[in-house]
């Protein structure tokens, strides 16, 4: 009996699986002939198929509205990564063109301080001559200081040094550390188209690495604005869908009605299929294509596996009733044995009694026989 009811419980978990399995078929089969030209509809199936074909295009309309979002969302997060890329690869640029800028501004200063600088650098950028003067004011005023240093008593040379080393400073800061300086220098002389007026060997390179940098920036800013532009028209769009926050909620919640969408009409599809499937020939007024027949066909033969284990199971439990008949019986003669040794053993201790009762009477009428034989005696006396 354990055998056959283990063997069941194997048999009904190979039914449940064949059962998903149809369900699955069923509502694919279900989905096939939504999409066929002609309709397979009967009286029976009429009201399935509407009520299938409306609830399929609302999930239709959830899946369309989703991926939609989905594209606009993606279409937003590229645009702000790539805008990230293009900023940052502006910032190297620019970085660039600063170093550019300052190398510029040095040797122009180099050759004005040489008295070489282009006539027309000068005039299109003064602010050298004018950075000139000022050095050379201080050079005057730092010599000025240094020899009434020197001259000065030595009550008064310790302020005069002091003098002397600030003029010095701001010396220094114009000839060797003054970089923002040379690169609002360079900055002005590219500006201005005199890259090229330089008399360095260095100015032909520097020319061009300044308009590659310059060409290059001048790209990655028009496709910036591009992509302002097309975040602003995402933007429209989502406010078009009716997405006032985030999108990524609003697909959320998208998906969540979709998924009990999705349910019903996976539902309703099972049943409309297996109300077509109980047609003795659902196909004969109807063309269907290979997807819809190979379907079909799998579902009659997963009917089939699971009238053959259904009809195992029949077996098995006739099979495990027989066993528990036979059970009862071995335990109905166990019984009957142990009535009949009970039987035995009552028919003996019965026999014993009996005995007993004949030695008793035997006894009585040994008694009586004795006791009427002295009765006679004493009548005698």
């Amino acid at each position: 009996m354990g055998r056959q009811r283990s063997q069941i419980e194997v048999v009904e978990q190979q039914i449940s699986v064949v059962d998903h399995d149809m369900e699955i078929l069923l509502d694919e089969l279900g989905r096939h002939l939504l999409n066929l030209p002609q309709p397979v509809v009967t009286e029976d199936t009429a009201q399935d198929y509407q009520h299938l074909e409306k609830e399929k295009s609302i999930l239709d309309d959830y899946d369309a509205h989703i991926i939609n979002l989905q594209q606009i969302g993606q279409s937003l997060n590229d645009a702000h990564a790539r805008i990230i890329q293009l900023k940052e690869s502006i910032r190297h640029s620019q970085h660039a063109l600063r170093v550019v800028y300052g190398r510029l501004g040095v040797i122009s200063w180099e050759e004005a301080t040489s008295h070489v600088l282009s006539d027309v650098i000068r005039k299109e950028v003064p602010i050298i001559d004018e950075m000139q003067q000022k050095v050379a004011t201080l050079k005057r005023t730092r010599e000025t200081a240094s020899q009434r240093t020197r001259e000065s008593a030595s009550i008064f040379k310790i302020p005069n040094k002091f003098r002397e080393a600030m003029i010095s400073h701001k010396l220094s800061k114009f000839t060797k550390g003054h970089e923002a300086f040379f690169i609002e220098l360079g900055n002005s002389i590219a500006a201005s188209s005199c890259i090229k007026q330089l008399h360095s060997n260095a100015a032909f390179q520097l020319d061009t690495e300044y308009h590659a940098h310059i060409r290059e920036i001048g790209v990655w800013e028009e496709e910036i604005a591009i992509l302002q532009q097309r975040i602003s028209s995402d933007k429209g769009k989502l406010e078009q869908e009716g997405v006032a926050g985030s999108f990524e909620r609003k697909i959320l919640d998208l998906q969540g009605l979709r998924k009990q969408q999705a349910e019903q009409v996976r539902r309703l599809s099972i049943t409309y299929a297996r109300k077509v499937c109980a047609q003795e020939n659902p196909w004969k007024a109807v063309d269907v294509n290979a997807d819809t027949l190979r379907c079909y066909d799998q579902i009659r033969r997963h009917e089939r596996i699971r009238a053959q284990l259904e009809v195992k199971i029949e077996e098995l439990s006739m099979e495990q009733q027989i066993g528990e008949l036979i059970s009862l019986i071995e335990q109905d003669e166990e019984r009957i044995q142990h009535l009949r040794q009970l039987i035995d053993q009552h028919n003996q201790q019965i026999e014993e009694i009996q005995k007993t009762i004949s030695q008793h009477r035997e006894r009585i009428v040994e008694l009586k026989k004795t006791l009427a034989s002295s009765l006679e005696r004493e009548e005698f006396l």
